[in-house]
């Protein structure tokens, strides 16, 4: 099996600068109000949810990593899967950065191993 080089701690780090990408991006690229309002909204979900899972980086350790890892999946689904709707087709803007988001999650994903036995907290980043 090959290595998956990313820990809990990059994970939410990444994590948490995609959440941010949501809220700061699509307004700076003048992206339609409807997909901006959809992007914002999935942040101020997204944001609780990475910042409640047990990771060095945590407001407060909640969520066990590996129910995260289960989570995930279903997230970068939904992206992928909206990229199919109405606001995110206006111009290329908007089809460019929902598969380019899609894309950097779904690597992530991919990569990240959700073990959190192997990086104990505090641990390096």
């Amino acid at each position: 099996m090959i290595a998956k080089p990313i820990n809990p701690k990059w994970h939410a780090l990444i994590d948490y600068a995609l959440v941010g990408s949501l809220l700061t991006l699509p307004p700076l690229l003048d992206i339609n109000k409807k997909a901006k309002m959809i992007y914002a909204s999935e942040a101020l979900i997204l944001l609780p949810y990475v910042a409640l899972t047990k990771q060095p980086v945590a407001i407060k350790r909640l969520i066990p990593i590996e129910t995260h890892g289960k989570i995930d999946p279903f997230n970068v689904a939904q992206f992928a899967l909206q990229t199919f709707l109405k606001p995110f087709h206006k111009t290329k803007k908007e089809l460019i950065f929902n598969v380019a988001f899609t894309a950097i999650a779904g690597l992530t994903v991919l990569l990240t191993n959700y073990k959190e036995e192997q990086y104990p907290f505090g641990k390096g980043l």
